[in-house]
């Protein structure tokens, strides 16, 4: 899966430095907009158990969301690996049943616990703002 995933990361960035139309894309709005057309044109794909347009439509809404990535990284805004970074921070965090001690007893208290920890943060993180 790494190659893969590298293979697919490298065409993005040729793409980007060698496509005049790809050169061109530099509004993170308007790319935010087609990631929201992918993950349409996936949800119906999804809605219609089409397996074969879920694996290309998948696709494309990577595709948009790195492509997103890599603009705001050209802007200077942040880059792909803080993202990555920061999600991977996240997911540890608001998941301590899976990556530390403590338990929960199925799907719903797990939400609720994720839930719980989300609202916490953003506490905190409104405590510190003031």
């Amino acid at each position: 899966m790494e190659k893969a995933f590298r293979d697919f990361f490298d065409s993005l960035l040729l793409q980007r430095r060698k496509c005049p139309w790809a050169r061109s894309r530099n509004d993170l709005s308007k790319e935010v907009l087609e990631l929201e057309s992918e993950v349409q044109e996936l949800k119906q794909a999804i809605a219609k158990n089409d397996v074969e347009n879920m694996r290309e439509e998948l696709g494309d809404v990577f595709w948009d969301a790195l492509y997103t990535g890599i603009i705001a990284e050209e802007k200077g805004l942040f880059t792909l690996e803080e993202v990555f970074e920061e999600v991977h921070r996240k997911l540890r965090r608001r998941k301590p049943w899976v990556f530390g001690n403590e338990t929960v007893s199925g799907p719903k208290e797990a939400v609720e616990r994720w839930n719980e920890i989300k609202r916490l943060e953003k506490e905190e993180k409104a405590k510190r703002s003031r």
